[in-house]
């Protein structure tokens, strides 16, 4: 990827979308009301059919001062259609957005202004507020795990503590290649942990400054393929960096080799599961949780 030409204190949002005709309009919306001045909206459709690149044309008509409109007529995938956003912001940070998601008052301004602070800050989130589309569940704030820290020991070993529609980056940490295109889905955790690389800062503003939506075709819901494209991130990264090596192999047995080992026994594939807890097990003697979810799964009833 071509380095990023960036204007000083101009921020752009990189909103995804794809087959997303119902909740795009409150996505762009939420956007555009930003009271932030110096912002450009780059919304990149990755080969919709149900009429949302439609919608996002008629926004650029109507807010060409802020909307940039990228319409892809063939589905290049999530990590194809991020880089091709990427590759046009012109801000000195870059925020994101899914096409489903609802950005609050003052996010854009109040998270410029944590940035501005220090010049090592290169990653910022905030609590964000999880929704539910079939209001199955009441909303409820999603999890902070930590508030601040340096480089990329903590994501490796807990996962991102932000949601993803929360974080704002400083752009002259993008990585040269953008989101790795190894990776088909998830590939924003290889994303954050190579901005983090360095060593440069994280943190967290006070306030619920998004609201994420969630429904059935949220590529969340999709764990297990999920966990494919974290292992592969450990697997990339360890080889990028090999100065991480030894807690990239400790985070595959924990947040891969146990993490599918829960996932299989919730799906009640007890015979599988047990597989996966005898071979974290072997790896890391003293991780209690395998144990115990062993021993779970000879005394549970599924």
């Amino acid at each position: 990827m071509e380095k990023l030409n960036s204007v000083k204190n101009k921020v752009s949002i990189i909103i995804i979308t794809y087959n997303q005709v119902n909740f795009v309009t409150d996505a762009i919306e939420s956007a555009v009301k930003q009271e932030y001045v110096n912002l450009e909206i780059i919304v990149s459709d990755d080969g919709s059919t149900d009429g949302t690149a439609e919608l996002v044309k008629k926004f650029e008509k109507k807010y060409p001062e802020r909307i940039v409109a990228l319409i892809n007529k063939n589905n290049v995938g999530i990590t194809k259609n991020c880089n091709r956003a990427l590759r046009v912001c012109t801000g000195e940070f870059i925020a994101f957005q899914g096409g489903d998601d609802v950005l609050l008052p003052g996010k854009i301004k109040t998270q410029v202004e944590w940035f501005q602070c220090n010049s090592n800050r290169v990653l910022c989130g905030h609590q964000t507020e999880v929704f539910y589309e079939d209001n199955s569940k009441l909303p409820h704030l999603g999890r902070i795990k930590l508030r601040e820290g340096y480089g990329p020991l903590y994501l490796l070993k807990n996962g991102v503590p932000f949601g993803g529609t929360s974080i704002m980056i400083r752009t002259n940490s993008v990585p040269s290649d953008g989101f790795n295109e190894n990776i088909p889905s998830a590939s924003d955790y290889l994303f954050w942990l190579e901005i983090l690389s360095k060593g440069g800062e994280y943190g967290y503003v006070d306030g619920v400054f998004a609201r994420a939506r969630r429904h059935s075709a949220n590529v969340t819901n999709r764990v297990l393929e999920m966990s494919n494209d974290v292992e592969l991130t450990y697997e990339i990264f360890s080889k990028k960096y090999p100065e991480y090596k030894m807690e990239c192999i400790d985070a595959y047995i924990r947040n891969v080799l146990y993490y599918r080992g829960v996932l299989l026994l919730k799906c009640g594939e007890k015979t599988e599961a047990r597989s996966h807890f005898l071979k974290t097990i072997i790896r890391k003697p003293l991780y209690f949780k395998a144990w115990i979810r062993l021993l779970h799964s000879f005394l549970i009833k599924l």
